[in-house]
């Protein structure tokens, strides 16, 4: 009597679990993978999809939201003429993802910019302290982890100073990524300089009730005087102390530096993710001179988990079908869509030239099992892939016929296309995609071609344990 009990609860809970899957709108590999996990590991399956298997941002946080959205391009329609391009003016590749971007978040394409290629974390944190240094009227940074020690540490004396001498700055932090820095004696120093402080996405047992905690703030935006910004892969860690104990090397990454008006648009992205944790009204600050900075032309294309549509994976397709002769594709986690394998290996059927590279070894193993599934599909319609052997290559970019280059903190999987918020620069200048194309280069240098022969010929049980991860890799 109580097994028949037990049973009859077991096909409840399943049942009741399986209707709430197909009510919603998901992609049918995600839809499988939960039902596959569900069926195999009954009580396990149904705990972890109570705990990540929507994305949950919460009431309150989804109601502001659907209240941002319209404010944002409201705002966004009134960037002043004179910084903003006709996307006619770009070739036919170009305009089409150009106008992709534009419809999908509403953001313009922006002229006069002045773009410098950082390729290496020292680099880059010397030009943002430098920058700091030089504040009259505010900085605004957001970044995923900040991690004490190192270079770091020389970064929060610059925040300090910045902010005695009455220079508002205000730091964004992701409440996982950075929770060991807000135990660190930085966080007492940056708040009692009077350093604004927002911790993002705050992560608490009560909470787990209620929202998804793995739905994190990825975005490494840094904005000074609304005038000069960076983004890029880096966060606010120094490579020679972060997570050295993990036996992947130092992690490798490149930030881009900006002058012109993308630096102010990109300071109002940051407001907007701000206006959602703490419900304070969306006001960007008007907009500082726009003159000219330089000759490039940019967009800015954020993306988030609030939305239903997979806007940033639309923009890397766009760029794939527009290529002509190359696509060269640098990313930590390589995790694809069924979508985006197509587009690769059509481009590649198609006769465009195709690099893929990744680092030899990653923080994730079963990440590590899910991409390597991928492998012998793009190997075999001739696509180039690459493993870097000198530390965690960080860096996510995407250069396309050297004339557009999409940069910034987006990784090739599903997490970044779904659960997290995400930020990225798309360039339409040769210059600035020539400079993205050497870095790349240098990055193939320091790595090793897969051959098919060779993978085709590695063990069985690593084929059948690759296959294996790779069914729930949605859910990775």
């Amino acid at each position: 009597m109580v097994f028949s009990f037990l049973t009859l609860l077991h096909l409840m809970v399943l049942l009741a679990v399986s209707l709430r899957i197909f009510s919603r709108r998901t992609a049918h590999g995600t839809a499988l993978a939960w039902l596959l996990l569900i069926v195999l590991l009954p009580a396990v399956g149904v705990l972890i999809y109570l705990l990540i298997g929507e994305r949950r941002l919460g009431r309150t946080w989804m109601k502001r939201a659907i209240a941002l959205e319209p404010q944002v391009r409201a705002w966004a329609r009134r960037i002043p003429a004179t910084a903003v391009v006709d996307p006619g003016t770009l070739n036919t590749g170009a305009e089409s993802v150009s106008r992709l971007a534009t419809g999908s978040v509403g953001l313009p394409l922006l002229r006069g910019h002045r773009l410098q290629l950082l390729a290496d974390s020292a680099s880059s944190m010397r030009a943002l302290i430098a920058d700091i240094d030089a504040a009259r009227s505010s900085v605004h940074l957001e970044f995923y982890i900040w991690s004490a020690g190192g270079f770091v540490d020389d970064l929060v004396a610059a925040l300090v100073r910045a902010a005695k001498r009455g220079v508002p700055c205000c730091a964004l932090m992701d409440s996982l990524g950075s929770r060991p820095f807000f135990k660190s004696e930085s966080v007492r120093e940056l708040r009692d300089a009077g350093v604004t402080l927002v911790e993002i996405l705050p992560v608490n047992p009560l909470r787990a009730l209620f929202v998804r905690l793995d739905l994190r703030d990825h975005r490494k935006i840094a904005v000074i005087d609304r005038r000069i910004a960076y983004t890029g892969s880096m966060n606010i860690a120094d490579p020679r102390f972060f997570k050295q104990d993990a036996g992947v090397g130092e992690w490798v990454d490149a930030m881009v530096r900006i002058e012109g008006p993308a630096a102010w648009v990109l300071e109002a992205v940051s407001l907007s993710i701000t206006a959602l944790q703490t419900g304070v009204d969306f006001a960007p600050p008007p907009a500082p001179d726009l003159a000219a900075a330089g000759d490039s032309a940019v967009q800015i294309f954020p993306s988030g988990p609030q939305s239903a549509m997979r806007h940033v994976e639309q923009l890397l397709l766009a760029a794939i079908y527009a290529a002509r002769r190359e696509i060269v594709l640098t990313t930590p986690y390589f995790v694809p869509s069924e979508t985006l394998l197509t587009a690769l290996r059509s481009a590649a059927i198609r006769g465009v030239r195709v690099i893929l590279i990744v680092p030899e070894k990653i923080d994730s193993r079963l990440v590590r099992y899910a991409s390597n599934s991928y492998v012998e599909d793009l190997l075999a319609v001739g696509i180039t892939i690459l493993h870097f052997e000198a530390g965690l290559l960080h860096t996510k970019s995407m250069v396309v016929d050297e004339e557009i280059t999409v940069f910034g903190t987006v990784n090739l999987d599903l997490r970044s296309f779904e659960l997290n918020f995400e930020v990225s620069l798309i360039t339409y200048d040769r210059a600035f995609s020539a400079a993205a194309r050497e870095m790349q280069r240098r990055y193939q240098g320091s790595s090793r071609a897969l051959l098919l022969d060779e993978w085709r010929a590695r063990p069985n049980w690593r084929r059948l344990l690759e296959n294996a991860v790779q069914v729930l890799s949605p859910l990775l």
